[in-house]
């Protein structure tokens, strides 16, 4: 299976390759022991349709190759470890094997572009994040995608937190002063702690700046008082978005993740609404269209700027020989058959270095399922 970090590497050229034979499977597959014995049989049967549609429709010295990169790529899944759906691409440029950690519906497609949409709702739902666990003893870095985590082990993390300071108790001074003097030392011992730990953590959030780049969130976990000298001291406020308050040090990354993913995934759920927001915004600007054919000629134009699409939204279309309009109805003029316009408008948007955002179903039910924040 192709790594998280790989896989925006072969999204671009995935959609350069076009006009190949381009084969896409997605299968549904479950989790949970019980429910991953029919797996192998439905990415087998899934698999069998697709060669079964390659033999018909092309010569077999062409197809060759894509067949065997097929039960290749089937030899690689393992299907003990299952998450919610797998992927399966082949090209003459390409072969790939992708899992999904939310559901998918079943496709197998032969033609001659890829079937994109659930990868790059992928790599939307995979923008990576950071999470800083804050101890007494050291501060640990992981790097999350998803809901898989693996902790940062270089020469910056962990970064361990060397004692600088030893407590002798005192003793009374004389039987008369009772214990004010012990109370007073106490008292400055936790203001000297505070100020000790503020210094280590301030240095932990300077060895940040390497890697909270740009906008990358960050979630902090630490006990309470150690999350609040972090916040007082920290210079990446505007990455923190959330804290849970604990001690997780000894935790497993399992554990962790189990904290974490909820905070990044509401984290991703309030920028699509907030993108939703900015495009009703536009709309009074003339910077906003909706509707599969508005949304075509503006991407067309060369105007898309941020695409927002129902992740599940279809819609077949017919265009003419320049595809410069789309119509939802065949035209007695000869004209292209589209499977699914929205597919195609995705990729118009990415070649023009839009940006595409995948909203859950139901949330564009007032714009036709798309909409598009225009350039000008």
């Amino acid at each position: 299976m192709i790594s998280e970090k790989q896989l925006d590497e072969e999204l671009l050229s995935m959609l350069k390759d076009k006009g190949n034979i381009c084969v896409s499977i997605i299968v549904p597959t479950h989790r949970l022991s019980p429910e991953r014995r029919v797996d192998k049989l439905k990415v087998e049967r899934a698999i069998d349709n697709a060669k079964l549609f390659l033999r018909s429709s092309y010569a077999e010295p062409k197809i060759k190759p894509l067949l065997q990169a097929l039960d290749e790529l089937y030899q690689e899944i393992d299907f003990t470890h299952n998450k919610d759906g797998v992927g399966l691409y082949i090209s003459s440029n390409i072969k790939l094997a992708v899992q999904f950690s939310f559901p998918v519906e079943e496709k197998v497609m032969v033609g001659d572009n890829f079937e994109l949409r659930d990868l790059l709702y992928k790599e939307y739902y995979a923008k990576p994040y950071y999470v800083l666990l804050l101890s007494e003893k050291q501060a640990r870095l992981f790097e999350g995608r998803w809901d898989a985590m693996t902790e940062v082990r270089d020469k910056t993390f962990p970064k361990e937190h060397k004692e600088e300071y030893i407590y002798n108790p005192p003793s009374q001074s004389t039987s008369y002063a009772g214990y004010s003097h012990v109370k007073s030392f106490e008292k400055d011992k936790s203001e000297l702690e505070a100020i000790r730990f503020k210094d280590f953590f301030r240095h932990a959030d300077e060895l940040l700046n390497d890697y909270l780049v740009g906008d990358k969130p960050l979630i902090v976990l630490g006990i309470e008082k150690e999350l609040a000298w972090f916040e007082s001291i920290s210079e990446h406020k505007q990455n923190i978005i959330g804290k849970i308050a604990g001690s997780y040090n000894h935790s497993s990354l399992k554990q962790i993740v189990e904290k974490v993913w909820p905070v990044m995934s509401s984290h991703l759920n309030n920028e699509r609404v907030l993108l939703i927001e900015e495009f009703i915004e536009k709309i009074g600007q003339h910077l906003a269209v909706s509707g599969i054919q508005e949304v075509w000629q503006a991407a067309r134009e060369g105007k898309a700027f941020k695409l927002l699409v129902e992740k599940d939204y279809q819609s077949p279309g017919f265009v003419d020989k320049d595809s410069y309009r789309l119509y939802l109805h065949p035209s007695q003029e000869p004209h292209k058959i589209l499977a699914d316009a929205v597919d195609d408008v995705i990729e118009m948007v990415l070649e023009q270095n839009g940006q595409v955002c995948f909203v859950d179903n139901g949330m564009l039910k007032d714009y036709q399922g798309i909409a598009l924040i225009t350039r000008y």
